[in-house]
């Protein structure tokens, strides 16, 4: 997601005082002010290198330089610089105290991160020590994958390095961010890309984790664009593309992916005449008043573009980012690219929307931030079936699982679709030995609610138990692209995975998260 708030504008953030500099070193420095602005991060920091050897002590030079420093991930030297900068002239400190105090919650939050990079040199990844090395493998292979991809889908390559931040909690993401938790949490806002780089929460930060490989290539694609546009391109168009492309480093083309809920939404608010018009995502889908209008927003967006690519194809697309980057309105691009006005184009879309299938949606729920280690699911489960589940998992911890599966079957019948209490009767089933049962309990909810993790690596354990090794590492591997933390995918990859290096490297990690090996 993009963030283009209050700091966009340096001009903003810098007064003019008398002892500025005067001529040609005024002008080089309004130039690398506006690089930096357009995220030309490298030619703003040769402009800014020159300058600072000859005005090293010149308080609106030095908050530029702070400025730079914190875009290429050098937040202690942004900063010392912030700070020597407000010392030096503390009478036009104005929003450069804001930005101190971003710099240093970034400074702050990543103290002590681990630092992985690849062989070349071109992905780095940070993140804190301990659990969270479990993402770096996978992250990488994100990285890598999703880059080439984008090379390919935008005709541009990011001169690198790219860097990704991993934070292990909302708290941690507002404060390397503008956005607060409170902003965080009502709309399920997990990940951002702002100054050059990419800003993603663990899995371990919610309840059930989330699609955090696909997010990571969602905030790459806004890397790229806000690289190729010059940072020009509006949020509605960022988030669209980047919703679009978001799969595109594991599928082969590029589609809008919604899940079931999300279509009914979209449903819905065609039926009722509540789309979310495009201007009004502005600054930020962050900023919106809820998960639900987030999850329409990003709906709206993706599948208006992916109808714009079939109809008048990628290069079209191309060609209107190019536009937007000489200053054109994103929908003035658009239109004079498909050689239509944009009225039109929205009217296609619209057509496309009504002509998809309709099916009965379930329930779109919100994701869930994790707030202490005895966080549980019951609070989601209706009041009806909730006795009966607790019974079930007080027999499940006493291992009379086949009894458990009774407990959950009745409550299920209370709440008929519940993903949890679906999720917990095909465990224990699992458990008692009875694969069949455990199938027919988990396939729907797979199929209903794709990114509740439990349900997908519950289906690939039910698979692997089974003999279908093939469907069961499939299953394996998009759990594991919602919560490397449980160790049941893992578990099952160890023995179902085509390659011994692969086998060996997914039965430690079984191991080191506290799997038992193949469970039931």
């Amino acid at each position: 997601m993009r963030w283009a708030g209050a700091l966009v504008a340096l001009s903003m953030l810098i007064a003019r005082p008398a002892w500025a500099l005067e001529g040609d070193d005024a002008q080089r420095l309004a130039e690398a002010e506006l690089a930096l602005r357009e995220l030309r991060v490298e030619e703003a920091g040769r402009t800014l290198a020159a300058l600072y050897r000859a005005h090293g002590r010149d308080p609106e030079l030095l908050s530029v330089v702070s400025l730079h420093r914190f875009h290429i991930g050098d937040y202690p030297g942004a900063l010392r610089t912030m700070e020597q900068s407000l010392e030096l002239a503390p009478e036009t400190s104005g929003m450069r105290t804001e930005m101190l105090a971003l710099y240093r919650g970034a400074a702050e939050v990543t103290d002590g991160f681990a630092r992985a990079t690849s062989p070349d040199g071109r992905y780095v990844v940070l993140h804190a020590p301990g659990r969270d090395a479990t993402l770096v493998p996978y992250a990488m292979q994100v990285l890598k994958r999703m880059d080439e991809a984008l090379q390919e889908e935008l005709a541009y390559r990011h001169p690198g390095p790219i860097r990704l931040e991993i934070y292990g909690s909302a708290d941690q993401l507002a404060s390397v961010s503008t956005l607060t938790v409170a902003n965080i949490e009502r709309t399920g806002t997990i990940a951002l890309c702002k100054w050059d780089r990419l800003m993603v929460t663990s899995p371990r930060a919610l309840l059930r984790g989330y699609p955090w490989m696909d997010t990571i290539a969602h905030e790459m694609v806004h890397l790229y664009l806000a690289r190729q546009s010059e940072d020009h391109a509006p949020v509605w168009i960022q988030e669209g593309v980047a919703k679009l492309l978001e799969r595109r480093w594991r599928k082969p083309e590029a589609r809008a992916h919604l899940t079931p809920a999300v279509r009914g939404l979209v449903d819905q608010a065609l039926e009722n005449d509540s789309l979310i018009p495009f201007e009004q995502l502005h600054p930020s889908i962050a900023l919106l008043p809820s998960q639900q209008d987030a999850a329409l927003a990003f709906a709206q967006v993706s599948t208006f573009l992916e109808s714009y690519v079939r109809r008048h194809g990628a290069q079209t697309l191309r060609d209107a980012i190019a536009r937007i980057r000489r200053g054109a309105d994103a929908r003035v691009a658009l239109g004079v690219a498909a050689d239509q006005t944009f009225d039109a184009l929205e009217a296609a879309w619209r057509e496309d929307l009504g002509e998809r299938a309709r099916e009965e949606a379930p329930e779109f729920r919100d994701v869930r931030f994790r707030r202490g280690e005895g966080d549980d699911d019951l609070a989601e489960v209706r009041e009806a079936a909730r006795r009966k589940v607790r019974l079930g998992d007080l027999l499940w911890s006493r291992r009379r699982y086949g009894a458990a599966a009774e407990e959950y079957g009745d409550a299920l019948e209370a709440a008929p679709g519940d993903p949890i209490i679906a999720s917990r009767l095909a465990r224990a089933a699992l458990a008692a030995g009875n694969t069949e049962e455990a199938l027919r309990a988990i396939r729907p909810v797979v199929r209903r609610h794709p990114e509740h993790e439990p349900a997908r690596a519950l289906l690939a354990s039910i698979l692997r138990r089974q003999g279908a090794a093939e469907a069961a590492r499939h299953h394996a591997r998009l759990a594991v692209a919602l919560n490397p933390f449980d160790p049941r995918p893992h578990c099952d990859l160890a023995e179902v995975e085509r390659d011994e290096r692969t086998r060996q490297a997914e039965s430690r990690r079984c191991s080191e998260l506290g799997g038992s090996g193949v469970g039931p």
